[in-house]
């Protein structure tokens, strides 16, 4: 590109620039971010954890203070866990953008300067060389071989050679001649003129039509309503009754209120929220130290559920990196394995002269690629000529996509010509016949189909003469091809192969073509679908159309991100929990609309990033694997925890409900459902959190959409748990009571007894196959210690004026605290032998 065109281009003068920045506002993404009150909001609106708040409000203004604060706690704890994890992830992720700052420079009043691209404005002219960001949309106006990495729209991991325009032309403009922002000039340099900025570039536009994707609920998320929704409305109902059966009787309407008010505190299960919440943190906690970083802490458990994986191919299963793959010499012969310098003369010649049509020092990947290659295979031999000075350079065009150097030879008087190109622009060149080029071009199209990009390349040779101004005056000798390939993640067959195992589809959706998407599902090990369907044709189906084909098709090629996000929405129409993985703004509206958006963390955009759920930080797709199973591995301890909770839960409200049948004071106070509740309750979800899988269930197909926290069977055993537990305390306080002891002893021996009893239950539901003896011993030694400071708060309970008071306790004898205690354990611990029928 002649300097001159510097001083020709005037561009916009300063006052221009300056009425266009406050009209058009800077030239940056304005996504939004969560505020710290919106977080706390959010996190308050879950039911549980506003019925949770509305107790200790209530609580507090019957004077309950310790009952209020004790909540209040509760929940104080919750919202900071999970701002602070949000801030965390938030943090991780403005690191992550801090890594590409964008400078650019531009023509202002015919000065060529470089400033901030937030202050660039539509009708600037933009200078761009090789490894320059694209900061705007636009055209270009004057450009030398300027090829432009638009992956992250595209999802093509090929260079896009772009042609001029003139620069007043007002449009339309054809894809050639098109820059977008955020893609990377890889090769050439150029000026181009800016059309849109900010969120009016297609990646802004991409980033508002994320704002308005509804964002859907997971699966557990759903199943929690129900499961408390169904709590709710059956205490408010009983607590009414409650309330009216003991004023009616005792006229005590204050003393009634409370009683009610302690029902519906054990009746509720305010711990889900806690439990749910240590879970998904601690979830977050471990699949963090294999590199990926949650967004959203219920994304894991949802990902456990996942029945169909979307990938993008490019960046996702393949490293976005171009390498030589294999030789094809002009006599036919292929190389494919470069384990020794030892080869023919003839790949020599072919590696020579590739090199000698590419930069000394490229930032093409492609020529990268070539140029490693070549170094590795003639090192110490005569084919390499760093000190040959290059003499001409003869760029691609739209009409010829080829590129030749003519270098200055050792030998006085001759030039020395280096070409590549396209294969069938590299056959003009050499003057191929008909039936030569037909032969050649079936030779590159099999290459093709098997995922190979093939580059033709030939050489020249000029005597005591000068250059041509054409190429196409030289004569040209065709020697061979060069083929490359952007290849497969190492990780990703095998996790391919797990996600299978798993009863995952995986579904391939790319912008790159159909026979290199099928060449990479071959690779990775996804032969079982074979049909594929186009993003031209998959914009001729309707939505029952394409559902219908949903089943067969394995790879959508030349995929459009509209279309991306009309394939996720076909899935979860038919009742898939869809995760979707990429690494683009073309991925980013997928996974804004999919059940799990999973992007990468190296090669992400913001964008993708900010859409995502899950980011993964080293871009290790076998991540996604660990990830997957550490959600089936949540799910299946949040069960066992929620059937744990419902058992300890029975005998609770059966004490709470006692007073109103048989007029007693209340054998229960606010406290001691406090402090079984909100102490050991999530002590014990401790313990279940750390629970491997049971053994089979790592690749168990995924649960059903419609599966519920707790089966109908498993209901059953842990209402029947939870009941022969109350049964045994009815027959103990009812005995007690008849022996002449009172409330204070009673309730003492009681509440150890229940205390006991939660955690037999606890033993009996830390496997649902039996055998808890074996879980039990796989426990890490910390979970011992549980047991050990429970034991010593019970103790401590009984040591002091004050909690005597508090709970309404007495000190009673050795031999009832014995006999509790073993009472306790056999109430829980014998439904361990019925296990089996309820699970069968």
């Amino acid at each position: 590109m002649p300097s001159t065109k510097e001083i020709v281009y005037k561009g916009l003068s300063f006052q221009e620039a300056s009425e266009l920045l406050h009209k058009f506002g800077p030239n940056e993404s304005k996504l939004r971010k969560t505020s710290f009150w919106r977080t706390t909001l959010s996190i308050l609106s879950e039911p549980m954890l506003s019925l949770l708040l509305a107790c200790g409000f209530i609580y507090a203004l019957l004077g309950d203070l310790e009952e209020a604060i004790t909540l209040s706690i509760a929940v104080i704890a919750v919202i900071s866990l999970t701002i602070f994890q949000k801030n965390k992830s938030e943090k991780a992720l403005e690191s992550l953008r801090k890594l590409s700052p964008l400078r650019a420079k531009v023509i202002r009043a015919g000065k060529k300067m470089e400033i901030d691209s937030a202050f660039i404005v539509p009708g600037d002219l933009v200078f761009l060389s090789e490894g320059d960001k694209v900061p705007a949309d636009g055209y270009l106006i004057d450009g030398l071989n300027l090829h432009s990495d638009e992956s992250l729209l595209t999802g093509e991991s090929i260079p896009v050679l772009k042609e001029e325009t003139n620069p007043n032309n007002l449009g339309p403009y054809s894809e050639s001649q098109k820059l977008y922002s955020g893609t990377k000039v890889v090769s050439g340099e150029g000026i181009f003129k800016v059309l849109f900025t900010g969120d009016s570039t297609s990646i802004g536009t991409i980033g508002k039509e994320m704002g308005e994707i509804s964002e859907s609920e997971s699966p557990l998320q759903k199943e929690a309503k129900r499961f408390t929704t169904f709590f709710f409305l059956g205490a408010l109902v009983v607590a009414v009754f409650l309330i009216y059966g003991l004023g009616i009787r005792n006229g005590n309407w204050m003393q009634s209120v409370l009683a009610a008010l302690t029902f519906l505190m054990a009746v509720l299960p305010e711990e889900i929220p806690v439990v749910l919440s240590i879970f998904f943190s601690l979830g977050a906690w471990r699949i963090s130290k294999s590199g990926v970083l949650t967004r959203k802490l219920n994304s894991i458990e949802s990902l456990g559920a996942a029945t169909v994986l979307c990938v993008d191919k490019t960046g996702t299963l393949t490293e976005n990196q171009m390498k030589v793959k294999g030789l094809v010499s002009s006599e036919e012969n292929s190389l494919f394995e470069f384990k020794t310098p030892n080869i023919a003369e003839e790949f020599h010649l072919l590696l020579k002269f590739s090199i000698l049509a590419s930069k000394k020092d490229p930032f093409d990947p492609m020529e990268k690629a070539i140029r490693e290659l070549g170094i590795n295979l003639l090192y110490d031999t005569e084919h390499l000529h760093a000190d040959w000075t290059l003499e001409k350079e003869y760029p691609l065009s739209p009409k010829l996509l080829a590129l030749s150097y003519a270098w200055n030879s050792e030998e006085p008087g001759i030039f020395v010509i280096g070409t590549k190109g396209a294969p069938e622009a590299i056959f003009d060149l050499c003057h191929f016949s008909k039936e030569r080029t037909n032969k050649w071009e079936k030779i590159t199209e099999s290459y093709s189909l098997q995922g190979y990009r093939a580059i033709g390349v030939a050489r020249s040779r000029i005597v005591n003469s000068s250059l041509p101004e054409n190429q196409h005056d030289l004569e040209f000798e065709f020697l061979g091809l060069i083929l490359l390939e952007d290849p497969i993640r190492e990780t990703v067959p095998s996790s391919v192969s797990e996600c299978i195992q798993a009863g995952i589809r995986v579904i391939i959706i790319t912008g790159d073509h159909a026979g290199t998407a099928k060449a990479v599902a071959y690779k990775i090990g996804l032969e079982g679908y074979k049909e594929s369907i186009t993003g031209d044709e998959l914009e001729k189906l309707n939505e029952d159309e394409l559902e219908s084909k949903l089943d067969t098709v394995g790879i959508f090629s030349r995929i459009k991100p509209a279309q991306k996000l009309k394939i996720v929405r076909a899935f979860q129409r038919k009742g898939e929990i869809v995760a979707m993985t990429g690494d683009g703004v073309n991925d980013a509206l997928a996974l804004q609309a999919a059940h799990i958006g999973i992007s990468m963390g190296k090669r992400g955009t913001d964008v993708a990033r900010e859409a995502s759920d899950l980011v993964l930080l080293d871009d290790n797709f076998s991540s996604i694997v660990k990830s997957v199973f550490l959600g089936r591995r949540i799910y299946e301890n949040i069960q066992k925890s929620i059937s744990y909770i419902l058992s300890v839960h029975i005998p609770i409200i059966g004490m709470s409900l006692l007073p109103a049948f048989t007029g007693d004071p209340i054998f229960f106070f606010p406290a001691h459902i406090l402090v079984l509740e909100l102490i050991i309750d999530p002590t014990c979800s401790i313990v279940f959190e750390s629970l491997d899988l049971e053994k089979g269930d790592r690749y168990s197909s995924p649960r059903r959409k419609s599966s519920s926290l707790i089966s109908f069977s498993g209901f059953t055993l842990s209402f029947s748990q939870g009941a022969g537990v109350l049964g045994v305390l009815l027959a103990s306080y009812f005995w007690l009571k008849h022996q002449g002891h009172n409330e204070n002893q009673i309730r003492s021996f009681g509440f150890i007894f229940l205390v006991v009893s939660n955690f037999s239950l606890m033993l009996t539901n830390l496997t649902h196959k039996g055998g808890f003896i074996s879980i039990l011993r796989s426990l890490h030694s910390s979970v011992f210690w549980i047991f050990l400071l429970a034991a010593a708060a019970l103790i401590s309970s009984f040591q002091f004026e004050f909690s005597l008071r508090l709970f309404g306790f007495e000190t009673i004898p050795s031999d009832w605290v014995f006999f509790s205690i073993g009472l306790g354990l056999v109430s829980g611990l014998i439904w361990e032998i019925r296990k089996n029928r309820f699970f069968a």
